[in-house]
């Protein structure tokens, strides 16, 4: 795919609108958690290669294999983090998942002073306490709707969110790999866990898939996961870190539109206002000053 004639910072904006759509598109495969982030991760992994194959860029053995436990461990928490964000659509709308979802940075800022040794700001502090505060009021905890269903789901979109951040901590460390050669060991690495996983418990059913359903995974797992994370890629080291980081909140700002606009599943007011106070807290969280 040869989008060489959009700016950087419009393919990284495409990359991420096509992230904010997969709420959407899980949304109608009749598939479990499982099976589908086996399928997600094992057709991303082979659309990586092919681009990898496309760009030349070849596979750094001594350094895989040197760095090979740490890659190993990101794989597994990779397929954990897709199997409770995918199980978070069945139980609450697509906005409330994504944005839980999307507490991984909380997570981060509050593993920093003791992964990482950095000191935590007044600013980071108070950022952080307001997107807690909005992600309280987004799950329904504190009144705005406190069905059973926007809780679950909100749990296990956390879980997800924890394992996801999880990933980008043990990913700080590894160095020395191209994204395109580390994210394709990741996804490969999270296809078998996944595949062991299904065999053993017996979830490698697909009975309950048609034609719509295998289309829709297979727009999942080539253009949501390998094309959108190429594109990404690409375009990560043309771009600014800061404006990689406040384009990131385009990801969750679409899924809330069509969640909205497009599905019409129900959001209260408070709700609402704890979107924007998720969304303001994690966008000032990341400004400089």
């Amino acid at each position: 795919m040869d989008l060489s004639f959009l700016s950087p910072r419009s393919r990284m904006l495409l990359s991420l609108v096509i992230f904010g759509t997969i709420g959407l598109v899980r949304r109608h495969i009749p598939l479990g958690s499982v099976p589908l982030a086996l399928l997600r991760a094992s057709l991303g992994c082979l659309t990586l290669l092919a681009l990898m194959r496309m760009k030349r860029i070849p596979f750094q053995r001594e350094k895989l294999k040197a760095r090979a436990p740490k890659l190993l461990l990101s794989g597994l928490l990779l397929g954990l983090d897709w199997v409770f964000f995918f199980e978070s659509f069945n139980h609450t709308t697509v906005a409330i998942a994504t944005l839980c979802y999307y507490m991984a940075p909380v997570f981060m800022l509050a593993a920093a002073p003791l992964v990482f040794r950095e000191a935590l700001s007044g600013r980071k502090l108070v950022c952080g306490a307001v997107t807690v505060g909005g992600m309280l009021l987004v799950s329904g905890v504190l009144g705005s709707r406190g069905e059973m269903g926007d809780i679950t789901g909100v749990f296990y979109a956390l879980a997800g969110a924890f394992f996801y951040a999880g990933i980008i901590i043990l990913s700080k460390t590894i160095s020395g790999l191209e994204p395109y050669e580390q994210t394709a060991v990741q996804l490969g690495t999270a296809a078998l866990f996944l595949l062991l996983y299904c065999l053993s418990t017996g979830q490698l059913d697909f009975s309950a898939m048609d034609g719509t359903g295998w289309g829709l995974t297979l727009l999942l797992g080539i253009v949501h996961t390998g094309l959108a994370y190429g594109i990404y890629f690409g375009s990560l080291t043309q771009v600014p870190a800061q404006t990689t980081a406040l384009l990131s909140y385009v990801d969750p700002v679409v899924a809330v539109c069509i969640s909205v606009f497009l599905l019409q599943e129900p959001i209260t007011h408070l709700q609402l206002a704890g979107v924007v106070l998720v969304l303001g807290g994690m966008i000032s969280g990341e400004r400089r000053r």
